[in-house]
């Protein structure tokens, strides 16, 4: 997946991308908190979940989906909303609150 997420348009601190078997980690700070991204890309549409840092395995993305914490976010390709599909999550994970 070539799709870099833009730093400014999400409004957080940190951004690190990291590319799995099928699927990108984009590690996320913000105000101190730091949630885990993962992105998948699909033919017509993105899908991601996000959710706090967890303890133990990040890099596979099959435990991403089986996690029970996160929110998921469903977007079109062709759609330029995907940043703010991400945020909209961010700040409800944060209302939240955890840990």
């Amino acid at each position: 997946m070539v799709l870099l997420l833009d730093k400014a348009k999400l409004g957080v601190d940190r951004l690190i991308k990291n590319s799995l078997d099928y699927c990108d980690l984009y590690i996320i700070e913000k105000g101190g908190k730091v949630f885990l991204l993962y992105l998948f890309e699909r033919s017509y549409y993105y899908y991601f979940k996000i959710m706090p840092e967890t303890i133990g395995k990040w890099e596979d993305c099959d435990n991403a989906l089986y996690n029970a914490f996160g929110l998921f976010g469903f977007v079109n390709k062709n759609n330029e909303e995907l940043e703010s599909k991400i945020k909209e999550k961010m700040e409800a994970l944060m209302k939240i609150g955890f840990p």
